[in-house]
């Protein structure tokens, strides 16, 4: 082969590399330009900011303490939200159960919520703790916040910070028990819970004193009882205590003079 032929073949393989050399430099553009697109669209423009954040559940809790826990905040990319720390830093909040944090659409979420809720409150040391079924303590307060709550007194707590539960301690448990297997109707007038002994008494708002034995029993016989306080009402007669723990009975024993 020739010196001119030898020229031609180095020109047509010059000519092919700077060809694919154009070709990679080309692709590489290109994909860095869809990539700095890709980007641009996710993070700069409007259309994943968050633009609503549905609170559900939450029937004592503000909105604006959840919203505040939470760290969402409106407008800011939706896309970097963390869902995992959000719901974390809502459960530390003793009255929430669980928690539950989902998208509902592009720009838009869900916070669910579960409360406890509350059903005993404990006198202890002059401060009502406020329990919930399982024994988690949601509340403390000098005052008496929740009316709508029986108070259960003569009884230690074995832990008094916000958050943890007092489940262990016997004679709690044993009255929470109780509770929760009856509707909140029927403990409506009901002001007081004490234990004589392991067996529960109820005070009513009037201070009538009453025996119920288990909840059960109590639940069965309280037509019976409310028909049989209403009639001792009615014909002006003081009642010492009610016992209810035979089973269909109602023992009434009024204060004579």
């Amino acid at each position: 082969m020739d010196l001119n032929g030898r020229k031609w073949i180095n020109f047509k393989k010059l000519l092919r590399f700077s060809r694919n050399f154009f070709v990679v430099i080309l692709t590489v553009f290109l994909f860095l330009l869809a990539v700095w697109e890709f980007k641009y669209l996710i993070f700069e423009t409007s259309y994943f900011e968050l633009k609503k954040i549905s609170i559900e559940g939450n029937y004592t809790i503000e909105k604006e303490k959840i919203l505040a826990l939470s760290g969402f905040k409106l407008s800011e990319n939706f896309l970097k939200l963390n869902y995992r720390n959000a719901e974390k830093r809502l459960r530390a909040i003793p009255k929430i159960k669980d928690v539950e944090i989902i998208t509902e659409g592009v720009g838009e979420v869900l916070i669910r919520i579960t409360e406890r809720e509350s059903v005993l409150l404990v006198l202890h040391d002059r401060k009502f703790y406020e329990l919930d079924a399982e024994g988690y303590i949601l509340s403390a307060s000098n005052k008496n916040v929740r009316v709508d709550l029986p108070i259960l007194t003569g009884v230690a707590m074995p832990l008094t910070n916000i958050g943890e539960s007092v489940r262990a301690e016997i004679k709690i448990k044993s009255v929470i028990n109780w509770i929760v297997n009856l509707a909140p109707a029927f403990l409506t007038n009901i002001s007081e819970i004490c234990l004589n002994g392991n067996e529960i008494v109820l005070i009513t708002n009037n201070g009538i004193k009453i025996y119920p034995g288990n909840a059960s029993n109590f639940k069965n016989n309280f037509e019976l009882l409310t028909i049989v306080l209403e009639r001792f009402q009615k014909d002006g007669m003081k009642i010492s205590y009610v016992d209810m723990r035979f089973n269909n009975e109602v023992v009434v024993k009024p204060i004579t003079n």
